[in-house]
C-alpha cells in the first residue's frame, strides 16, 4: 500500500511576501505531489476563484497589506472552509495564538525543519477529509430522511442539488457578494431569494433589479437614484432599488449587461458604501449585499473590455453555478411531479399522470432552456390533453401530445408510477444498447453509479439484454 506522501493530496495555497520562503515552501510540498497555487499576498490569494475548493492554506504571518491574522478573518468572514495554517516568527507567536483563537489550524514557528511542516499539512489534510466525509453523509441522510423533494422552494435530490444546497448553507452565513452562474431558466433567481431568506438578512429588503431588461440611462437611475432635473423627464428626486435594499440584498439580474460606467458606481458602493445618484453631489451611504446573476462567461467578458477586472473579482468573491437539467435528469420525474400539480390547480383540473412514452421523450431531451423549459411543457401538455389533442409520440411532439397524459377522475402522480416508468425506461434503453452500461448511462444521462443503482433497486441484470 503506497503512503500518502507517494500520492497526489490535494491543493495548497502558500501565501508569503518573502520570495525565498514562498519558493522553499512551494518546493516541499511539491516534493511531496501536492499541487500548489503560491501568492505573494493575501489580498491576490482571496481573489483567486479556486481558494474556497482548497484543501489547506498555509501563510505567513507577518505581510505588506492585510497580515495572516487579517486573511484568516476575511476567509472566515466569506464562510470558506481550509484549514489555515500560520507561519510565524519568534516575535510573532501572540499574534499566532490570537489567531488560533480565530479559527487558525495550527501554527508553526520559523525557522522550522521541512518534516514539521509537512507533519502539519498533512494533519491539516487529514482534518478537511474528514470535514467533506461529514458533510457528506450529511447530504446523505439529509437525502434519505426527507419527506420533501427538494429544499429551498427548488426541486430536486440529485447530488448536484444536493450540492447547490450545501453551497446556499454556506454563502448564506456572509455579507460577501455572490456570482450565480447558470444557463437561461435554470433557476438563478431562487438560488438568490434562497440566500437571502436564509441569512442574516432575512427579515430586511430582498430588492431585484433586470439589468438586461433596461437601457442603460434607466438602469443607472433605477439602481442609483437622481435629483430633480438631473435630465429630460427628472420632475422628482428618486432614491434608487440601492437604497431600498439598504440594509437588506439587491439582486442584479445579467450582470454582465451593465455599462463600465455603471460598475465604476458599483464598485464605490461595494468598498465604500456610498450611493452617488445622478445629479446630485452629495453621496448616501448603503449597507447593501449584492447578489448577481449571469448567463455570460464573465472573464471573457473581461478580456474582451466589456467588463473591469476589479470589478468581476469584486463581485465574484463567492460564486455559485446552478447546474443545468441535463446534468440532473435523474430530477426530472420529481419535477414534471411538481409542475403537473401546480400546473392541474391552475387549470382547475384533476392532477394527470405521466404516460411512459412523456417520461422517456423527456428524459432524452436536452432541455436547452432548463427548468423553465420543462415547466412550460408540462402546462402546454395538461392544457391540450383536456383539448383532448392527438398526435405522435416524436420530440418535436412529444410537449403539445394529449397521447401523453392519462387523466385520472382522482388522485395524483404517485411515486410507485413515477419508480415503474423509470424502470420501464432504463430497460428500454438497456435493450437498445445491448446491455451496455456505459452507453446506456450515457443515453440517460446520468453516471454509471447511478445506473447501476437503478439496475438494483429494480433487480435488472445487464446479461439479460445482450442477446435482446
Amino acid at each position: 500500500m503506497s503512503s500518502p506522501a507517494q500520492q497526489p493530496s490535494g491543493t495548497i495555497v502558500v501565501i508569503d511576501d518573502d520570495e525565498a520562503a514562498r519558493l522553499s515552501i512551494t518546493q516541499m510540498l511539491r516534493l511531496r505531489r501536492y499541487r500548489v497555487q503560491a501568492f505573494s499576498s493575501a489580498e491576490a490569494a482571496l481573489a483567486w476563484p479556486g481558494l474556497p475548493e482548497a484543501d489547506v492554506v498555509v501563510t505567513d504571518v507577518k505581510m505588506p497589506g492585510l497580515d495572516g491574522e487579517e486573511f484568516l478573518a476575511e476567509v472566515t468572514r466569506r464562510g470558506f472552509a481550509p484549514p489555515v495554517i500560520m507561519v510565524t516568527g519568534h516575535g510573532d507567536v501572540a499574534m499566532a495564538v490570537r489567531c488560533l483563537k480565530g479559527g487558525a489550524y495550527d501554527f508553526v514557528e520559523k525557522p522550522f525543519e521541512a518534516d514539521v511542516l509537512l507533519a502539519c499539512v498533512a494533519r491539516a489534510m487529514e482534518k478537511m477529509a474528514l470535514r467533506r466525509e461529514a458533510a457528506e453523509l450529511r447530504r446523505r441522510l439529509r437525502m434519505l430522511s426527507s419527506e420533501e423533494d427538494g429544499r429551498f422552494g427548488m426541486v430536486g435530490r440529485s447530488r448536484p442539488m444536493l450540492d447547490l444546497y450545501e453551497q446556499i448553507e454556506v454563502v448564506a452565513r456572509s455579507s460577501a457578494p455572490v456570482l450565480i452562474a447558470g444557463e437561461t431558466g435554470a433557476g438563478k433567481e431562487l438560488v438568490a431569494r434562497a440566500i437571502h431568506a436564509e441569512g442574516p438578512r432575512a427579515q430586511r429588503p430582498f430588492v431585484p433589479v433586470n439589468a438586461g431588461a433596461l437601457p442603460e440611462t434607466t438602469l443607472e437611475s433605477e439602481l442609483f437614484g437622481h435629483a430633480r432635473g438631473a435630465f429630460t423627464g427628472a420632475e422628482a428626486e428618486r432614491a434608487g432599488k440601492l437604497v431600498s435594499a439598504s440594509g437588506g440584498t439587491l439582486l442584479l439580474d445579467e450582470i454582465e449587461s451593465i455599462s463600465v460606467r455603471a460598475q465604476v458606481q458599483l464598485l464605490r458602493v461595494l468598498e465604500d458604501g456610498l450611493v452617488q445618484p445622478l445629479g446630485d453631489d452629495r453621496p448616501r451611504k448603503v449597507d447593501v449585499r449584492l447578489l448577481a446573476t449571469t448567463k455570460a462567461d464573465l472573464q471573457q467578458e473581461v478580456r474582451n473590455g466589456r467588463m473591469r477586472e476589479d470589478f468581476y473579482h469584486r463581485i465574484a468573491v463567492l460564486t455559485i453555478v446552478v447546474p443545468p437539467v441535463r446534468e440532473r435528469r435523474e430530477d426530472i420525474p420529481l419535477l414534471a411531479s411538481f409542475f403537473l400539480k401546480q400546473a392541474a390547480e391552475r387549470n382547475g383540473v384533476a392532477v394527470p399522470k405521466l404516460t411512459e412514452a412523456a417520461l422517456g421523450a423527456m428524459l432524452r431531451h436536452s432541455w436547452p432552456g432548463n427548468v423553465r423549459e420543462l415547466k412550460n411543457a408540462i402546462e402546454r401538455m395538461v392544457i391540450t390533453a383536456q383539448a383532448g389533442v392527438a398526435g405522435d409520440f416524436t420530440l418535436d411532439e412529444a410537449f403539445s401530445s394529449g397521447r401523453l397524459l392519462s387523466l385520472p377522475a382522482t388522485g395524483g402522480l404517485l411515486r410507485e408510477e413515477m419508480e415503474r416508468t423509470e424502470r420501464s425506461v432504463i430497460e428500454a434503453t438497456l435493450r437498445e444498447q445491448k446491455g451496455e452500461v456505459g452507453a446506456t448511462a450515457a443515453a440517460l444521462g446520468i453516471s454509471r453509479r447511478a445506473l447501476y443503482e437503478r439496475m438494483r433497486k429494480y433487480d435488472l441484470n445487464k446479461e439479460g439484454f445482450r442477446e435482446s
